[in-house]
């Protein structure tokens, strides 16, 4: 099995299982990522797309289609996440193409203006990140020298390997939505959601 095939497969695996258990979140799922938004995407990087990614945003392009939106008092408009779209252990989401390119920038501009050499390669990816959109999720690493390591990251930290592949990662998160755990972070479906940690 190719490494795409392995990453459909892991993905499939998920959206299975939300969509039967936890009907609730699997509605968050978005369609599939266009042609236009992979060359979106790539632009914005600046290099193509991992195969890997390109597989997975294929087949659902980010989890927030219940996402909205909320007027400031001083007129912004302002994302708001919805609750069900943390499908991942420690309320993490996929993002698609637009939340991808944009998190790319965000991270290549604080090493830059910050002149931190090595704090956020240009090969690295943002993939999944934590609910509130700050400083924890995973990353593909797209430099090809050895397949595409899944890196996790966190304030204040480098990203590090954390796993092999994304379709190893992905396994990992199916493994624990059918065992009900992640590493002793439990997860349960309430009315028709996924949610995961103690009650």
């Amino acid at each position: 099995m190719s490494e795409t095939e392995e990453v459909q497969s892991a993905w499939g695996r998920i959206v299975h299982w939300l969509t039967v258990n936890a009907p609730g979140s699997a509605q968050t799922l978005c369609g599939p990522a266009t042609d236009e938004d992979i060359a979106g995407l790539s632009e914005a990087l600046g290099f193509e797309v991992p195969n890997v990614l390109e597989a997975l945003l294929r087949m659902n392009n980010g989890n927030t289609a219940k996402d909205s939106t909320r007027s400031l008092p001083n007129g912004r408009v302002v994302p708001v996440r919805h609750l069900d779209a943390a499908i991942f252990p420690y309320g993490k989401i996929l993002l698609g193409c637009t939340d991808i390119a944009k998190e790319y920038a965000k991270w290549r501009r604080t090493e830059e203006k910050n002149g931190l050499d090595g704090y956020w390669s240009a090969s690295w990816v943002p993939v999944i990140q934590d609910f509130e959109g700050q400083y924890y999720g995973y990353a593909v690493d797209a430099s090809g020298t050895s397949g595409f390591p899944a890196l996790e990251y966190g304030e204040g930290s480098v990203p590090a390997e954390a796993s092999p592949s994304l379709a190893a990662l992905l396994d990992s998160f199916a493994d624990a939505l059918e065992s009900g755990s992640w590493g002793g972070w439990p997860a349960r479906v309430e009315r028709g959601s996924l949610r995961w940690g103690e009650e």
